[in-house]
């Protein structure tokens, strides 16, 4: 749970106080984990395919065709979490963008109104 101070560049994350630019560095460093594991993912079934491509003759044909069936599902699965992974960052990125014209523009104060209407 996310709890905005005075100091609107401080948050609580939990008990812990950090700065907004520390709370975007540590999503960043759990989506490059994420992504990490999403690429293990990808090779591992790369390596699938190609192992069982190299047992031909041992595996029965109904084995065969399901572990590459599997590995097409994981492969495709994969896929689709970077796609997932792309669409973080791009909001990330965005989110900073927002958060640093916020912190640029300046703050006026209403128009005058002289006698009921605005100058």
């Amino acid at each position: 749970m996310l709890r905005l101070t005075r100091n609107p560049s401080i948050v609580y994350s939990g008990e812990f106080q950090m700065t907004l630019r520390e709370r975007l560095a540590s999503i960043d460093a759990n989506l490059d984990d994420v992504q990490a594991g999403v690429e293990a993912c990808s090779r591992a079934a790369t390596t699938l395919v190609a192992d069982t491509a190299a047992c031909d003759g041992l595996l029965n044909a109904p084995l065969l065709r399901s572990v590459v069936r599997q590995a097409k599902a994981l492969r495709e699965s994969a896929c689709d979490q970077r796609t997932a992974m792309q669409e973080l960052r791009n909001s990330l990125a965005e989110l900073r963008g927002d958060l640093s014209l916020a912190r640029r523009a300046a703050i006026r104060p209403p128009p005058p109104v002289q006698n009921g209407q605005l100058r």
